[in-house]
């Protein structure tokens, strides 16, 4: 008997439910566009894990009539010297690559030297992180990670 008077405590107990949990998925960043990544900016590239400085560097983004980013970096050290570079949008980020290019102040002899550089805004802030390598051979001589400011 107490059997059967236990049963309908059990069956309201189980047959009540709690409401599901709200939807908690992440806001998912915006996409770039061409127009958020174009312009100048100013920027400092550090070696990882430090905040040592190993070059100050401008640049200047475009893109062209078909949305193809482009531009130019001269580092503060060789300011009369400028290292090409192409965009790829992707999301929140955009990828950089650097032509092959000759670092200011290599010894003859040095090979050429390219760069692989991730970046994301947040307003008119960068962040990001870059792979320099030997242009040849993609061996990785350095891992890097920098800020950069949009100027007017």
């Amino acid at each position: 008997m107490r059997k059967l008077l236990l049963l309908p405590l059990v069956l309201w107990a189980c047959g009540t439910k709690e409401a599901p949990p709200a939807d908690t998925a992440a806001v998912v960043p915006a996409a770039l566009t061409a127009a958020d990544v174009v312009g100048s900016y100013t920027g400092t590239t550090m070696a990882n894990g430090t905040d040592s400085v190993l070059s100050n560097w401008t640049s200047i983004g475009a893109a062209d009539s078909t949305g193809a980013l482009s531009g130019k970096l001269v580092d503060a050290k060789a300011p009369t010297d400028s290292v090409a570079f192409t965009g790829v949008l992707s999301a929140d980020s955009v990828i950089w690559s650097s032509a092959p290019f000759m670092p200011a102040g290599a010894p003859a002899g040095s090979p050429q030297m390219k760069w692989i550089a991730v970046g994301r805004a947040a307003g008119n802030a960068w962040t990001g992180t870059a792979v320099t390598m030997i242009a040849a051979t993609d061996s990785v001589v350095q891992n890097s990670h920098w800020t950069a400011t949009r100027t007017p």
